[in-house]
């Protein structure tokens, strides 16, 4: 394989790379000989014992039977086994806490963040996720050695480690323990040490499927360059706010107290200049058959004030029919109000319902109000005008 640029994939007699399993992904990295560069983009292993290594060639080209020195990304591997090591103290912390119903249901590690999913019944609350990150954080700051034996599985799950979600396993396993914290198959790679972990911090807990909840985590290096965005989040908040970091809860509570208040205020000013058009509206109502019809496209109000207007001004009438029509994002809103004494002739949610076809929506309702909604918020217009012959169907 030759040509910088092309991408091929390669196995080798003996590799350092880790192949993706478990939930961890695979190692990245390089393959370099004297006539050639390759970057190793993915590791994973579609076979027993056979690990395939995806590569992109950077320079010169590769045979087989070519010798290569296999440089694993050491930074990458050292996050990523931080993760790992992570997972297996998380997943103990949360048997401890919650209780040893609890299993692993699935987990992914890579560098920069862990993901596991565990059989638990509830939303963790807040108490308990502050007191699991707690737990988690004490035993990495012990710094307990971080163990890998190479046994029977006989022997292992005898010795009570943990195997979970339907993992098939060969006679002889790898088990990873922390004295008196952990022990659970597992063929990925660790620190050697939990304090090599860094700090732990969770940043979600959410619920994947019926009796399945889901972490997502960070450690090390990760979680500084989280609290390095927080860190930067509040400086902008402080500045924005003109706030110091302590009175910025405070700050935006005043912030959203006035943002009520002006929102109180607008609506009690749209509330006033809705029920200012009443009487304008029932001042020339249309005779149909008899039927005092007032139909009208009403501006400057929001469709939650609609029915109101609609209401005051049928009171104000006394007997007839109101329709009033609203534009608002390119849609049409619509409600129809009908005394109390034309009720058996008419039916407010049945006028409504046929306007509403005009606008391209559909609606409906009760003998004295009906409303509706549509689409086509420019024909407005032109179903308003066809009330007045739709009422006087309905009349017959």
């Amino acid at each position: 394989m030759d040509g910088v640029g092309t991408v091929a994939e390669v196995i080798l007699d003996q590799t350092p790379f880790y192949a993706e399993s478990g939930g961890q992904v695979g190692d990245t990295g390089s393959l370099t000989s004297p006539s050639a560069v390759a970057q190793v983009q993915d590791t994973y292993s579609p076979l027993p014992a056979v690990v395939v290594h995806k590569v992109r060639i950077e320079f010169g080209k590769l045979a087989v039977g070519d010798e290569v020195l296999a440089q694993v990304d050491e930074e990458r591997r050292r996050r990523i086994a931080a993760n790992h090591t992570g997972t297996h103290i998380l997943h103990a912390v949360l048997r401890e806490t919650l209780g040893t119903h609890v299993k692993q249901a699935g987990s992914l590690v890579e560098p920069d963040r862990l993901r596991f999913d565990y059989t638990h019944f509830a939303p963790l609350t807040d108490r308990e996720i502050e007191e699991i990150e707690q737990k988690i954080n004490q035993i990495v700051f012990k710094n307990l050695p971080v163990q890998t034996q190479q046994m029977e599985v006989s022997q292992a799950i005898a010795a009570g480690a943990l195997a979970f979600f339907g993992e098939k396993y060969q006679q002889q396993v790898r088990v990873v323990s922390i004295p008196d914290i952990s022990k659970e198959l597992c063929g990925g790679t660790h620190t050697r040490m939990t304090g090599d972990v860094g700090l732990f911090k969770i940043v979600s807990e959410s619920s994947v499927a019926s009796g399945i909840r889901r972490i997502e985590a960070l450690t090390g290096f990760g979680t500084y360059l989280r609290l390095e965005e927080d860190e930067n989040l509040h400086q902008e908040l402080s500045q924005a706010l003109r706030a110091q970091r302590a009175e910025i809860p405070r700050a935006i509570t005043r912030l959203m107290d006035q943002q009520r208040q002006l929102e109180n205020e607008l609506e009690t000013l749209r509330r006033k200049i809705a029920n200012s058009q009443v009487g304008n509206l029932v001042e020339t109502p249309k005779n149909v058959k008899g039927i005092a019809v007032v139909s009208r496209k009403i501006e400057g109000i929001d469709p939650s004030m609609l029915r109101e207007l609609a209401e005051n001004a049928g009171s104000k009438m006394g007997s007839g029919v109101v329709v009033l029509g609203l534009a608002s994002n390119g849609k049409a809103s619509l409600v129809a109000v009908v005394s109390e004494d034309l009720q058996k002739r008419l039916h407010a949610g049945k006028i409504i319902k046929k306007v509403a076809e005009l606008v391209g929506g559909s609606g409906g309702g009760r003998p004295e109000f009906g409303q509706a909604g549509g689409k086509d918020s420019e024909k407005l217009e032109h179903a308003l005008q066809a009330v007045y012959n739709i009422v006087a169907e309905f009349v017959g």
